[in-house]
């Protein structure tokens, strides 16, 4: 085949496949094609969503089967390509900092035990029963396991698309003639192919971990962790900044270089200070109570500061403060009866000295607040993951942002 013809049957099989399966359409155009010989296999994927084809490799696939067959399978190529990127399998592997060949396998287990009618799945494609592996599972899963196994199988280094790490046969990132995707353009490209999954559900042809995951682009869960974490240090930031200021009572340790000028030292209270109001009534089980010590642990080794921990039911108890995450669990929690936040968090702003946030750990089922305090109050309220009136403070004079909605799961630990 001229590399003319080869090019002509990529795009006829690109057309192909989102005929066959046009949900993956925006995608499948949206991908930049490149012909090389320098990618040492029938085809690779780079982070920027650009597929590569070995135009020799191609011609090798041609001579073995009709017309037919030999589109079918291009088809199969591309759609496979693209959905490493879809699947972020390079940011997961990074995340992971999985060896590359492994997680070349494991990514290709993940996406290949589903079944696309009209296309044609290669010969040698790694699928989940070669491991005597179940289908369905995460690429992680397919690591953990491979990771215990001595493999030997021989495999496709298919590029910086799936395992992160940048290839000698990648072209550059601004390449003018076929420049890299940004992050912006490929979220917008999972949107759309996850809506056009959710369009297209009806004919019963989409595999269900498809159906999951367009699932989870259009309905993202918030990593509570992340979020109650940044919303903690901004607290704090502006907390231990009101505190700071220049002064002339104390030299800069740099004076001797700015002589005769004697400029100002900063000084003032740099230590975080944090406390949290945890709900310890009747209507918290041990399940939540045991989360709410776990999320106090975490938010104290995250910060590295001693924090005040106010048992508080009906009434506040006596403050404990809590310098290691070891302690959190060694401390022995009041409370049992009513519920009555205000009078906990009313407790925490009346320390010497002032917190500069105050977390407030409950199931939400508490008289709120009907004003908002000086000092930044976040509530981080306990859900089943199957209700959906989650209580919150009344908003106003509360906001959206003082609140973090932390689910779990029924009968979790």
């Amino acid at each position: 085949m001229t590399l003319s013809e080869v090019e002509q049957a990529l795009r006829m099989a690109r057309v192909y496949a989102s005929e066959k399966l046009p949900w993956f359409a925006p995608a499948l155009y949206s991908a930049r094609l490149i012909i090389t010989e320098a990618c040492p296999f029938i085809a690779g994927v780079d982070e920027g969503m650009r597929v590569y084809f070995n135009p020799k490799e191609v011609a090798l696939i041609w001579r073995r089967g009709s017309e037919q067959s030999f589109i079918h399978q291009l088809a199969w190529i591309w759609v496979h390509e693209i959905c490493h990127v879809l699947r972020k399998h390079s940011e997961r592997a990074k995340e992971k900092q999985a060896k590359h060949d492994l997680w070349n396998i494991a990514a290709d287990l993940e996406i290949n035990d589903a079944q696309w009618q009209g296309l044609s799945k290669p010969s040698n494609a790694l699928l989940p029963k070669n491991f005597r592996l179940p289908d369905g599972r995460l690429a992680e899963f397919y690591y953990d396991e491979l990771s215990k196994l001595n493999l030997t199988v021989e495999i496709w280094d298919e590029g910086s698309g799936v395992h992160g790490q940048k290839r000698e046969w990648e072209i550059s990132q601004d390449d003018p003639e076929a420049p890299s995707l940004t992050d912006l353009e490929k979220e917008v490209i999972r949107r759309n192919v996850a809506e056009e999954i959710r369009r297209h559900k009806g004919r019963g042809e989409i595999p269900s971990g498809w159906l999951r995951w367009a699932e989870e682009i259009l309905k993202p869960k918030v990593n509570w962790k992340e979020l109650l974490k940044r919303k903690v240090r901004g607290a704090i930031t502006v907390g231990t900044s009101q505190r700071l200021d220049y002064s002339l009572l104390k030299p800069h340790r740099r004076s001797e270089t700015y002589k005769p000028i004697l400029p100002p030292s900063l000084q003032g209270d740099f230590t975080p200070r944090v406390a949290c109001v945890v709900d310890t009534s009747g209507s918290i089980s041990d399940r939540e109570l045991a989360q709410a010590l776990t999320e106090v642990r975490e938010v104290l080794e995250e910060l590295r500061v001693p924090i005040l921990v106010i048992p508080c039911d009906a009434v506040p108890y006596e403050p404990i403060k809590v310098f290691t995450s070891l302690q959190v669990f060694q401390i022995r929690l009041r409370g049992g009866g009513g519920t009555n936040m205000v009078a906990g968090i009313e407790a925490a702003l009346k320390l010497k000295p002032v917190p500069d946030v105050v977390i407030v750990l409950t199931d939400g089922y508490t008289p709120f607040p009907e004003h908002r305090y000086k000092i930044p109050v976040i509530f981080v309220i306990f859900a089943q993951e199957e209700v959906k009136n989650v209580p919150k403070p009344p908003m106003p004079p509360w906001r959206e942002r003082d609140t973090v909605i932390i689910p779990i799961s029924e009968g979790k630990n």
